[in-house]
């Protein structure tokens, strides 16, 4: 009799234990910083950025700019690719490189890094904290490629901190002859005066043509679509 009370009493305990397990949350609690982790989201890159990974850490622009500076004349314009990238704390990381008339044709480039006066070759690449000197590339290298309008880069140098792949859009940006605006074939209506830049080499007057009305502004854009 006592074995089969006891063995009754097994069997209750056995019941009972599964049921208080089920009465607690199926997670352990956590502690409140732990917590905060788990919850917080990554943050989300913004919409069609550049993004730059070096072992310094992670930068980000709104694009690879390809600036482009016409004179008078039907002289192709001095083309110029740069990336100026942000990271958080106030650090930037950039990099500029004058290419050849042909790449909005071959879409590729490559160039030496150094500090030396820039011109088709050459390429600086930067990286600047919230003080103190920025850190030039003596040497290296750069490469780019773009497909439609997303642009893949690689800068290879001895410091690490300023070796990267980068991979982002491209945005097109035109300055012009003043007097470009203002011709018949612009189909430019008139409007407020634009910002003028300095000079170029030649003397003449150059203006950003943000809309893209002058037909050979149009014509560099939309080899990049």
């Amino acid at each position: 009799m006592r074995h089969e009370a006891l063995l009754a009493l097994l069997l209750v305990g056995a019941c009972a234990k599964p049921r208080e397990e089920r009465a607690h949350p199926p997670d352990a609690p956590v502690s409140p910083s732990k917590a905060v982790a788990l919850k917080a989201p990554e943050r989300p890159q913004p919409p069609g950025a550049v993004v730059v990974r070096t072992d310094a850490g992670t930068f980000e622009a709104p694009s690879v700019r390809l600036m482009a500076t016409f004179t008078e004349g039907e002289a192709p314009p001095a083309l110029e690719v740069a990336l100026s990238a942000q990271a958080q704390g106030g650090r930037q990381w950039a990099v500029l490189a004058p290419v050849e008339p042909a790449f909005p044709k071959t879409k590729h480039a490559t160039a030496r890094l150094t500090r030396m006066p820039l011109q088709v070759g050459l390429a600086s690449a930067e990286l600047r904290g919230p003080s103190g000197p920025p850190t030039l590339a003596d040497e290296g290298t750069l490469e780019l490629n773009v497909t439609g309008r997303e642009v893949h880069g690689t800068v290879r140098t001895q410091d690490a901190d300023l070796t990267a792949t980068f991979q982002g859009p491209l945005s097109v940006e035109c300055m012009v002859p003043a007097a470009w605006l203002q011709g018949t074939d612009t189909h430019a209506s008139p409007g407020a005066p634009v910002p003028v830049a300095p000079s170029s080499a030649q003397g003449t007057t150059v203006v950003p043509d943000e809309a893209g009305t002058t037909a050979r502004c149009r014509v560099l854009k939309e080899q990049f679509r």
